[in-house]
């Protein structure tokens, strides 16, 4: 019997899986690309107490605070080496932004808030925090007893507090803050300030 013709077709066959199995090795398999961070719009919660206008008195002296927190967002330039690796000048690049309201608990003047929140660290884990930005508020725009013309219903808002970090997820900040137009609307600017503490829960 001849086998030529059966050794023939073995080794096409066995050629055949050779060439298939270097063909699936050559191809390259995709590489896993890192998954990018998502930037949380809602960080951290916080709730307060404050001491109402204790400068220009509205008779209603106590203000209810609710504050929302982002994670941080990046400026131009928070990646280049003098300033990433120096805590004295990284917060500055990477600020986070709020939202918020102070509520005054005897229906005297309030008003709602946003801007930039900075965090700068003290020592161990005490820190100062700094916020600016913009303010919206419902004062009265007559003369009205007990009650604070504000001049205008959107004013700059300044806050500056110091605080503790007692855990990943919790702190207290101890703050001062001034709402004012800073004399765009008329020569007379009264404003508002607060004294008062915060709690934050970070998620």
């Amino acid at each position: 019997m001849d086998l030529r013709p059966v050794a023939a077709l073995v080794l096409a066959a066995a050629t055949l899986l050779g060439g298939a199995a270097r063909a699936a090795d050559a191809v390259v398999q995709p590489s896993l690309a890192p998954v990018a961070a998502v930037w949380e719009p809602f960080d951290e919660i916080r709730v307060g107490g404050f001491a109402h206008n204790v400068i220009h008195n509205e008779n209603s002296p106590v203000d209810a605070s609710l504050e929302a927190l982002s994670a941080p967002i990046f400026f131009p330039g928070h990646d280049a080496g003098w300033v990433a690796g120096n805590p004295w000048l990284s917060w500055f690049f990477n600020p986070r932004l709020n939202l918020g309201a102070m509520i005054n608990t005897g229906g005297k003047t309030s008003y709602v808030f946003t801007g930039f929140v900075w965090r700068i660290p003290i020592f161990s884990k005490f820190f100062f925090e700094g916020e600016f930005g913009g303010a919206l508020n419902n004062a009265e725009r007559l003369p009205t007893p007990d009650r604070v013309d504000m001049g205008c219903p959107a004013t700059f808002r300044e806050s500056g507090g110091f605080g503790y970090q007692f855990s990943e997820n919790w702190d207290l900040i101890a703050s001062v803050e001034h709402v004012s137009h800073a004399t765009f609307c008329s020569k007379i600017n009264p404003g508002l300030t607060q004294f008062g503490v915060r709690v934050g829960y970070k998620f």
